[in-house]
């Protein structure tokens, strides 16, 4: 586990850096000033951990956390969590926020909950929506961190939040709203996505956070995570081929590579996988071309060898997005629409290789 730390030097983040080296015991902690537009050392840590109060004054570092969370989980540590900053932060794609005041095991416990694609909310912010005095709900964790050192923070922060009625109704539309919503979608996004102006998304939003009786995007997701609904829009949305894999990878840079070049050849170890943006990528022992839109490279990933099956050559000069091992399961825990894709074109591949042979 390599886990960065960002933040101006002092006492504050010596003391954070200590707590997250005991979190990380066999892993790595590294201390960095900033978030900027590169990973220092060029090394992609599993984890970032940001000292929240620096973002209001550094638009570039904000603008770098909201980039970054795309493919690693992001917790913000925050001296005073307003509700309006935290909702930013978590459309943003933010994981979690923790409150400065919070005691190391709560960080703890948003730091798995980020690892296992969960968000985070601060107590106080739930704790307020719910009209609870904080300092009753902060015991009433701080009681259950005793009982439970290692409890998940799911619990923590779903405690209070309302579960949602089973006979509750939502259009279709709206459940596709939230399904975006809970995916950490901008209203921008959900509006490109689902073809609609912003205006439109903001109305279904409204109507939505009233009948889930909650106040804000990031209590919304937490509802919603408990929504049957939810998970199937979601997997349908995957399994009837309406996922755009390039929407998700929009943050991996894209790279270009001459005709003839040979991405990987059969039995080499599989370290990534590749989307194509443009050109044409053939398979050679499959005799099978790959065009824009498409991604190979998959079956040798998730194999017990990690192996090669076939041979990549681009039959014309390609623009393709690479995708490493780490992240692309990373995407495959934190995306649902990108595992079962993942998993169905597999399945797809494996029969059309079965069905070629005599």
């Amino acid at each position: 586990m390599y886990i960065l730390l960002t933040g101006p030097p002092g006492l504050f983040r010596e003391g954070v850096e200590a707590l997250l080296r005991g979190f990380a015991q066999d892993g790595e902690v590294l201390a960095s000033n900033c978030l900027t537009t590169s990973w220092p050392n060029n090394r992609k840590p599993d984890c970032v951990v940001m000292d929240g109060d620096c973002l209001r004054v550094a638009s570039d570092e904000l603008e770098a956390a909201r980039r970054h969370s795309r493919t690693t989980p992001v917790i913000v540590l925050l001296s005073n969590a307003q509700r309006q900053h935290v909702d930013e932060l978590i459309a943003a794609g933010v994981s979690g926020c923790v409150e400065k005041s919070a005691s190391s095991e709560l960080l703890f416990s948003a730091l798995r909950l980020a690892f296992a694609g969960g968000v985070y909310l601060p107590r106080s912010l739930v704790a307020a929506s719910l009209h609870e005095p904080f300092a009753a709900a902060e015991a009433d964790v701080d009681a259950n961190a005793n009982a439970d050192p290692n409890a998940d923070a799911d619990a923590d922060a779903l405690r209070g939040l309302p579960y949602p009625d089973p006979h509750l109704h939502l259009t279709p539309r709206q459940i596709e709203v939230l399904a975006l919503l809970t995916r950490g979608r901008s209203n921008k996004v959900i509006a490109r996505q689902l073809d609609v102006s912003e205006a439109t998304v903001k109305t279904h939003l409204t109507t939505i956070f009233k009948a889930l009786n909650v106040s804000s995007r990031g209590e919304a997701s937490i509802v919603a995570a408990r929504m049957e609904r939810i998970r199937d829009a979601q997997v349908d949305k995957a399994i009837n081929g309406r996922i755009t894999v390039g929407r998700l990878l929009a943050n991996m840079k894209s790279q270009h590579f001459r005709s003839g070049q040979v991405l990987f050849r059969k039995g080499d170890t599989s370290t990534e996988l590749f989307y194509v943006e443009k050109g044409t990528v053939r398979l050679s022992e499959l005799g099978i071309d790959i065009g824009a839109g498409t991604v190979l490279g998959e079956i040798g990933l998730f194999s017990p060898e990690h192996r090669r099956t076939s041979t990549a050559v681009c039959k014309t000069d390609c623009e393709m997005k690479t995708v490493s091992a780490p992240d692309a399961i990373r995407f495959y825990y934190r995306e649902p629409e990108f595992a079962i894709y993942l998993i169905q074109l597999i399945a797809s591949r494996l029969q059309a290789d079965k069905s070629r042979r005599p």
